[in-house]
């Protein structure tokens, strides 16, 4: 599998639930994932923070990739079932080495979906 195969499969499995395990069989135990509501420091930290995410995402639609080296570069939208926020424009960046993925970062405006993070933690 290339690296964008990688990067297609791991992100093709937040549209359907039931293919999520075969997306974070794709990460490193240590895979680090960043963004502006939060980090991971490891597949099991980032897979608890998934888990309140699954409850209101319902898609990830890609738009661009591009590649660099062992660095996939990837424009979507996410999207989710909460008002106002039904589509958000991102870009994540993923180190992929020997098939797996060892990192990722998230860019995206986080204004909103910082106030719903808040909500999920309490």
């Amino acid at each position: 599998m290339t690296n964008i195969e990688t990067v297609k499969k791991f992100l093709n499995g937040f549209n359907n639930l039931s293919k999520i395990q075969k997306s974070l069989d794709l990460l490193t135990n240590e895979y680090h994932f960043t963004s502006p509501t939060g980090n991971s420091y490891s597949k099991t930290e980032f897979i608890g923070a998934v888990q309140e995410l699954a409850k209101v995402l319902t898609g990830v639609d890609i738009k661009k990739i591009a590649v660099s080296d062992n660095w996939v570069a990837v424009n979507y939208v996410f999207k989710s079932s909460i008002k106002g926020l039904e589509m958000t424009l991102g870009n994540e960046w993923f180190r992929v080495e020997n098939g797996k993925i060892q990192e990722s970062h998230l860019i995206y405006d986080a204004s909103e979906w910082r106030k719903v993070f808040d909500e999920m933690r309490n």
